[in-house]
Order: C-alpha cells, then structure tokens, then sequence
C-alpha cells in the first residue's frame, strides 16, 4: 500500500497548521489596523495653501524647453552596439546570453512537465 502516518502524528500537523495559520491571520489583522490619531488633528493645524507651477528649470516658462529634433546636438550618447550593424551584434556574445536567459526557462520546463508524466 502507500504510505501512512500515524494518527499521532497527524493531529500535530493538524495543530502545527492550525497554529500557524492562527498566527499569520492575527499578524495579517494587526497589520491593517488603522490609529484615530492622523483624523483627530485640529483643522487649525495644517494651514493649506495652494501653489501654482512654476518653471523651475531655467526659461520664462512659455516656452517648452527640452530636446526636438531641431535643437538636438549632433553628437549625442551612443554606446558601442549602436555603431554596429546586425551582423556584428549577432556575433556579440551578450546576444546569446540575453536570449538564453529569455529562452531556456522556458524550455526547462517544458522538459520537466514532459518527464514528470
């Protein structure tokens, strides 16, 4: 036949399991309990005050600053792969790497799945 514990052992685990769970459902309660303290402030405490927008990076704020196509410099930041064309980049080691890294979890598992009917 199969494997059988017994009862004694059983009715620990049952009480294990129970205890835990007991634990994490009073944790997860305690955790989401909420304090009167924030909502019972005065309304004189806080005074708000409404701040409107402001151009803080430099211009008169009227003009939208930042990179198009006209203000672009010529020489802008590019790294290596770039400069390369496909060819080159497909003799890159790192191309195989970051594919593998996408690919073969995939297809480990499909193996395990296989193998463990």
């Amino acid at each position: 036949a199969g494997f059988r514990l017994p009862i004694s052992r059983i009715m620990v685990l049952h009480r294990l399991l129970t205890a835990l769970a007991a634990f994490l459902f009073v944790e997860g309660a305690l955790s989401l309990q909420l304090t009167a303290a924030p909502f019972l402030r005065p309304a004189t405490a806080t005074a708000r005050r409404t701040v409107t927008p402001t151009a803080q990076f430099g211009g008169d704020g009227k003009q939208p600053r930042g990179i198009s196509r006209d203000s672009e410099p010529e020489e802008f930041f590019k790294t290596n792969m770039d400069e390369m064309t496909d060819a080159e980049k497909l003799k890159s080691p790192a191309v195989y790497i970051g594919l593998s890294i996408l690919v073969l979890p995939f297809v480990v598992g499909m193996i395990a799945l296989t193998l463990a009917k």
